[in-house]
């Protein structure tokens, strides 16, 4: 059974849903943290309803880059290239995800977190896919803004609200997708090359990226420290999220000794590990609190 769904997992790139469910629950615990009681069915509208969208959003974007998936090696073998999926049910299918989740995000949760969610899913469509992955060195920045939004539909699930921490969530994401983005690009360098997609770093000296890489995360590690000092209630825990930063930083302003490709692929490791870190990093945070107040 698990070979006939096998097809529409990689369709809806389950991998991106699950690994950006978690900060999604970050930024839903952090305003829960700071706010009320946890409220069970708003928060499976809202897992669902942020899941859905992304499925829509990666479906269309695998039927926008069909074409350029044929060159590239890392994706030759996905469901629009070799015929598992057909066109058309994949279009189906992405509509109909995003039916589901827009109604559950503006309907069951907020309006404001059905906003941001469709900032995210236009920006990730729109803008990156169809517009400047193809035609810009600036696409890299232009999606790190669709980057960002999972976390921010997580606060706002609960807060309601705009207020200094949603600007700290997205300054900590987008910049962190930038240097993730630039990671990838010179790990996987030839495939980009190959298919002639003009990121950033393919037309940039190893030491600009490295320097831009350092810019993006130094700006992250001064959002993460005024989250921290703003919303965290336990110093050990405000000194393990900006430890946990300025180590990536560090590591990234090291003289680089080895191959291109390799130093990219440490550095694209190190941001999966750093983002994962800081949202149970919240997460952690949160828990202690409300054990603390139970007992």
């Amino acid at each position: 059974m698990y070979r006939n769904f096998r097809p529409f997992l990689k369709l809806i790139k389950h991998g991106i849903i699950l690994g950006n469910l978690v900060p999604v629950i970050a930024g839903y615990l952090l305003a829960l943290n700071l706010a009320e009681n946890f409220n069970v069915s708003r928060f499976i509208a809202t897992m669902i309803g942020i899941s859905a969208i992304i499925a829509s959003a990666t479906i269309a974007n695998n039927i926008i880059d069909r074409d350029i998936d044929r060159i590239m090696t890392r994706t030759q073998n996905r469901p629009l290239v070799n015929g598992d999926i057909s066109l058309k049910t994949a279009l189906i299918l992405s509509i109909v995800a995003a039916i589901i989740g827009f109604y559950l995000l503006f309907v069951r949760v907020n309006t404001l977190a059905g906003i941001f969610a469709l900032i995210g899913f236009i920006d990730y469509i729109l803008l990156y896919s169809l517009i400047f992955k193809r035609n810009s060195t600036l696409s890299i920045l232009v999606g790190s803004i669709s980057g960002a939004v999972p976390p921010l539909v997580g606060y706002v699930a609960v807060s309601q609200q705009i207020d200094s921490n949603i600007l700290f969530l997205f300054i900590i994401f987008a910049t962190w997708q930038v240097a993730h983005s630039y990671a990838i690009a010179l790990y996987r360098k030839k495939d980009y090359q190959s298919a002639k997609i003009p990121m950033a770093p393919l037309f940039l000296s190893l030491k600009r990226t490295q320097k831009e890489m350092a810019l993006y995360v130094g700006a992250m590690a001064i959002a993460t420290l005024l989250l921290a000092l703003e919303s965290f209630h336990f110093l050990a825990m405000q000194l393990l999220i900006i430890a946990i930063t300025l180590y990536w930083l560090i590591d990234i302003l090291r003289p680089i000794q080895t191959e291109e490709s390799c130093w990219g692929r440490r550095q694209f490791l190190n941001s999966l590990l750093l983002i994962m870190a800081f949202c149970f990093t919240i997460m952690i945070d949160y828990l202690l609190t409300h054990l603390i107040n139970i007992l």
